[in-house]
Parts: structure tokens; sequence; C-alpha cells
């Protein structure tokens, strides 16, 4: 379920970069949130001006990462003054997912807003929980990236 994604750079859209590059982390997240508050979705908003020249496989990028309650949506979602179709169709797939094998993503950035359902991933959230607290001083870094020099 996408929103509307205003650059298409590197590989296609910089969100699936991001997504590609952040996975497990996100996937950590959704299982944490989803053990501690239940449904919901992960919100991840990058902080770093994204450009063409980004290279994700050496480019640290900064972005806060949150778990937003199902409770806590609609009211998350009238700040981000999203269309009322598109929140709508969020707040269904939050309330249909299956927690164990999908996960739902806001990615925000640039002036863009990045709805999307993750399923059918080669990872499960549960599988990224287990990695990343396995090797917790290797994720470290990227919860407390610093900015990037632009």
């Amino acid at each position: 379920m996408r929103s509307r994604s205003e650059w298409q750079g590197y590989s296609g859209y910089w969100q699936n970069c991001f997504i590609h590059h952040h996975l497990l982390t996100i996937g950590y997240a959704a299982w944490d949130g989803y053990t501690t508050q239940g449904r919901g979705m992960v919100v991840c908003q990058v902080l770093d001006k994204i450009t063409s020249g980004v290279d994700w496989r050496v480019d640290p990028v900064s972005f806060e990462q949150n778990f937003i309650s199902q409770a806590q949506v609609a009211q998350y979602m009238t700040v981000l003054e999203l269309e009322q179709d598109a929140v709508t169709a969020l707040l269904n797939a939050i309330a249909t997912y299956d927690p164990t094998q999908a996960i739902v993503l806001l990615v925000t950035g640039n002036g863009s807003v990045h709805l999307n359902l993750l399923q059918n991933l080669a990872i499960s959230p549960t599988d990224c929980y287990r990695q990343v607290q396995h090797r917790w001083a290797e994720f470290q870094p990227d919860l407390t990236i610093p900015r990037r020099q632009a």
C-alpha cells in the first residue's frame, strides 16, 4: 500500500533502498512493538536529505524509528495530513496483518510519505528481533547514526 513518492533515484524509489538496508532493525522494532504494545506500525523518519548520490552500501543515513500502537495511529496520521483513503487502508492493514510474517511500515523523508505492508519477507519479524538481540553491538550504531554531512 504505497502512498506517494516524489523522488525516484538509485535503484528505484529511495524508500525501497532504505527498507532493504535497514530491514533487520525495522523487523526488530516491529516485533518488539507488537510484543509490548500489540498491533501497530513502525515509523521511520529519515532525517538526512536523500539525493541520487547516496551509496546505500556505505553512506550512513540518519533516521528515527518508533513503533506506533494501533490505538495511536489515527491521531498520528492527522499530523501527516494524509488523504482519508490512505488512512483507511492503513488502519485496515494494521487490523488484519499477521505480525509474525508482516510489517506495517511508514517511511517519511524528503517531503514524502511512503506507506507499505511488507509481507512475504525473506526474514520474519521474530527472526529480525532475534538477530538484532544476538548481534546488538553491531546494530547499536544504526540506532544512533550521526547525521551525514551534505
